[in-house]
């Protein structure tokens, strides 16, 4: 069905064509050979206008190459111009061409440009949270529209953000795309989303390994939606100054409590003291610990001088405190 369409657009061309020749145009055989001095046709070429001229089609210059000939494609896209419409123009216009083949043929793109879509998005935002009246930092999502523009070269980039509706209940917005943002409208699309409150949340800058600490030069922060913050999420950057990392971390990346530990304050093997305290006493030991831990946690140990195992808790880099009960084992 597209192929018959194709092929009767081309004789609606070819009969235009013959029918609405220019002055000095004329019908020629199109069995004719060409000369030595013919024309050549490109193989492909790209155009900025809405129309195909004349003189875009061949390498050398035409005393008619302004006539239009053809519709351009749209802005970003390829038409094909095939080897039947460029005899019937040949033949119009009686140029002195002949396709080498019968498959000969011509390519013609058109010349475009893009908004990006991320100035789109950005836009948007801004228009929404002007008319919101808020400073704060929001994220869209769109459901409805496409934020892709593709306008020809001779437009100017610039894009208007109009007709802002807004349901508070259920979060929800749409508006009105308007290209160019002042003068004769190219395109105007409606998009549709929701709208998210954002929350600043520390993230790292780098990625980091597993049992590397985190400095505080190591912090970097990221705009999460707040309906997308964990429970356990980290949420302030003095829970992770100092800690270490439980697996490989990524950079800018939402951080949960889970992903990090305090880093060891004593290491596994390490020499320490062993210490008692009571009211009225405060005893002493030489040991070993046999298991990294940090401040405030618990740690197994070993009293080198009776090898009797104890568990205790971390009191700094050096001093295990061994609970009362354990007091005897240090003799």
């Amino acid at each position: 069905m597209i192929r018959f369409a194709f092929l009767l657009l081309t004789l609606v061309l070819s009969a235009w064509l013959a029918f609405s020749l220019p002055a000095g145009a004329q019908e020629i055989d199109p069995a004719a050979e060409p000369g030595e001095g013919g024309l050549t046709l490109k193989q492909s070429v790209m155009v900025s206008d809405d129309v195909v001229r004349l003189g875009d089609l061949f390498e050398q210059p035409l005393s008619m190459g302004d006539a239009p000939v053809a519709q351009a494609p749209l802005p970003g896209q390829t038409i094909v111009l095939d080897n039947r419409f460029l005899r019937s123009l040949t033949r119009a216009y009686a140029l002195d061409w002949t396709p080498a083949d019968k498959y000969q043929r011509i390519l013609v793109a058109r010349q475009a440009q893009k908004i990006d879509p991320s100035q789109v998005t950005q836009q948007v935002k801004d228009a929404l949270r002007d008319y919101l009246g808020t400073d704060k930092e929001v994220e869209i999502a769109f459901d409805v529209g496409d934020t892709n523009l593709v306008l020809p070269t001779n437009v100017p980039a610039t894009l208007a953000v109009q007709d802002i509706r807004f349901d508070p209940t259920s979060q929800r917005f749409a508006a009105q795309l308007v290209v160019p943002a002042s003068g004769p409208t190219l395109i105007s699309r409606l998009v549709a989303g929701s709208v998210y409150e954002t929350v600043q949340l520390p993230v790292l800058a780098r990625a980091v390994a597993p049992g590397e600490v985190i400095q505080s030069s190591d912090i970097d922060w990221m705009a999460v939606r707040i309906d997308r913050v964990a429970a356990n999420g980290v949420t302030d950057p003095k829970q992770l100054v100092g800690m270490t990392a439980r697996r490989p971390l990524r950079a800018n990346q939402m951080l949960r409590m889970s992903d990090i530990a305090m880093a060891p304050a004593i290491i596994r093997g390490s020499m320490i003291t062993l210490m008692v305290q009571t009211e009225n006493m405060t005893l002493t030991a030489q040991g070993r610990a046999l298991e990294d831990a940090a401040v405030g946690q618990p740690i197994r140990v070993i009293n080198t001088m009776s090898n009797k195992p104890l568990t205790g808790v971390v009191k700094d880099q050096t001093t295990v405190v061994i609970p009362v009960a354990g007091a005897m084992a240090l003799n």
